[in-house]
């Protein structure tokens, strides 16, 4: 499931559901590959008011992730 942000830092989110993947692509041109993420941490973070905040309250050093670019 692919969705576009309106943030200024988050460009789109890919999240494969029956992997619990979830793909965080930026706007500086990072994506950072995160495991473990349940649908409904990605669902808060889809809705969210912020999406900037949410990831860096809730997803960011709190799961396993690997920087692609």
């Amino acid at each position: 499931m692919r969705v576009l942000f309106n943030s200024t830092n988050i460009a789109e989110a890919f999240y494969q559901p029956t992997t619990q993947v979830l793909e965080i692509y930026f706007h500086s041109g990072h994506v950072y590959r995160y495991a473990g993420i349940s649908k409904d941490v990605f669902n808060e973070l889809i809705s969210a008011p912020s999406a900037g905040k949410y990831y860096n309250n809730n997803i960011r050093g709190q799961f396993t992730s690997l920087r692609w670019f």
